[in-house]
């Protein structure tokens, strides 16, 4: 029997060239989700190729311009993204994020924000520049009791972000003029408290149902126990989402109200006033600053 030998042409090689030009037909008809993709897809090769995991505005224009991207667009996509809140801040179950990110633009050069940002967390939030990270600055609390003493007389901030074990700045240069300027707070210590007093409550409520169960007499020890220790276990879930949903905002209104001092210090008067005193005793002996520290508390105090 002869076999037959098929039509030239039409092996693997046309097969390939029809999938080809069904690839092209599609592409010449993208959808509008299609085009996201490809260019959300393109953006993240093109990112592949940078050796950090974060990037600066000139280089997230530059990306944008090999592909093909105006920079007014691009400009566009900036603030919109700055403006919309955190991914972060969304995330997080019961018991909320395990970080707060908060961000601005502020108008001004790099060198003069920067000293604003200084200024506001040393003098207003009662916090140390402790270590460099890669893309910005930790702060922890200054337990000096100057500091202290300082702070018991008034401040411009809500001395919320003090009461963390740490705070991270990330200040980047938007354009010429303006700077972003990114606040983050770890939540652990808010978890860890929340969880602490929640499982304190709920082992009380236990203790309450073991108690009932074996002190009353008759009936069903099951069905005692649980009605004596489900309110607990109620009151002790309640008090963990209240106390770690309550913290964190106290938080966040913390690093807005930072965030809002360093963007317009001329709002707050009294630490307007403490950053030109700080400037002004840069290069002081330390007993000289000393001394100018415990009478500008005193004028704080009377201010």
């Amino acid at each position: 029997m002869q076999r037959s030998e098929g039509v030239p042409g039409r092996g693997p090689q046309h097969s390939w060239r029809a999938s080809h030009e069904e690839l092209a037909r599609r592409l010449d008809a993208l959808s509008r989700e299609d085009a996201e993709r490809v260019l959300e897809r393109a953006i993240r090769i093109q990112a592949q190729r940078h050796a950090k995991d974060t990037f600066s505005a000139s280089q997230i224009r530059h990306i944008a311009r090999e592909l093909g991207l105006d920079d007014s667009v691009v400009d566009r996509a900036i603030r919109e993204e700055i403006a919309a809140p955190p991914v972060s801040n969304r995330e997080g179950g019961w018991l909320g994020p395990k970080r707060l990110i908060e961000r601005t633009i502020v108008s001004g050069d790099h060198a003069d924000v920067s000293d604003r940002i200084m200024s506001w967390l040393e003098t207003e939030e009662g916090l140390r520049p402790v270590a460099r990270t890669p893309d910005g600055i930790r702060w922890e609390p200054d337990r000096h009791w100057m500091t202290s003493t300082r702070l018991a007389l008034g401040t411009d901030g809500t001395k919320a972000l003090r009461g963390m074990h740490q705070v991270i700045h990330r200040q980047s240069e938007l354009g010429p003029n303006e700077q972003l300027v990114e606040l983050e707070v770890e939540t652990g210590r808010i978890r860890n408290t929340a969880v602490g007093v929640g499982a304190g409550v709920a082992a009380l409520g236990v203790a309450t149902g073991v108690t009932v169960a074996a002190a009353v007499p008759g009936g069903n020890d099951l069905l005692q126990f649980l009605t004596a220790a489900v309110p607990g276990l109620v009151v002790a879930g309640t008090t963990m989402f209240t106390i770690a949903r309550t913290w964190a905002t106290s938080i966040r209104k913390g690093m807005l109200r930072a965030l809002d001092g360093i963007s317009h210090p001329e709002l707050y008067r009294r630490a307007r006033k403490r950053r030109m005193r700080r400037q002004w005793r840069q290069g002081q002996s330390g007993w000289k600053r000393l001394v100018d520290e415990v009478v500008d508390s005193i004028e704080d105090l009377f201010d």
